[in-house]
């Protein structure tokens, strides 16, 4: 496949998902019938954003997020996790869509928070035994995170993050 048809097809699924995510979230419904939760306290969009540029996933996880592709609006991430690796501490600031073409399962996904020293403590994890894979998981901003692939295998992903609102 060549790397433009890749990239077209990218976008595509990224902006269907978001368009998904937008009516399902209008109806308080997501395909899967399951309640969305967000994994941050503020979002980018509005303004609120608390988290230092230092901590964006291409600067603070720069092993496991390369960018593929950016301009004003878009920004597309190849994400890459290798078995019994750890992510390092890092944000997502826009809302994006999430596309699996490889998991690395069974994973560990940590949410952290500051402690009163000012120093990262896990406040949340979740434990995930499969994703399906050439799916798109929409995503809210995320506030500190990272993931811990458990399993033997190289997890490979495409995060496809929107860096304006817009309306469909």
């Amino acid at each position: 496949m060549k790397f433009g048809q890749l990239l077209i097809g990218l976008l595509f699924g990224g902006l269907l998902g978001f368009g998904l995510t937008k009516y399902f979230s209008k109806t308080g419904q997501r395909a899967d019938n399951t309640k969305t939760t967000t994994a941050i306290e503020s979002s980018s969009s509005s303004g609120k954003w608390i988290w230092p540029d230092s901590l964006d996933a291409v600067k603070a996880a720069s092993e496991n997020h390369k960018v593929v592709y950016e301009d004003s609006t878009l920004r597309i991430l190849l994400v890459l996790l290798d078995g019994h690796k750890e992510e390092p501490i890092h944000t997502h600031k826009w809302k994006s869509i999430m596309w699996i073409t490889k998991p690395a399962v069974p994973c560990t996904i940590y949410q952290y928070k500051l402690d009163k020293n000012g120093q990262f403590v896990a406040k949340d994890s979740v434990n995930i035994p499969h994703m399906d894979t050439n799916i798109g998981y929409p995503s809210e901003a995320e506030g500190p995170t990272g993931i811990k692939n458990l399993g033997n295998d190289n997890g490979i992903a495409y995060r496809i993050e929107f860096k304006k609102d817009f309306k469909l």
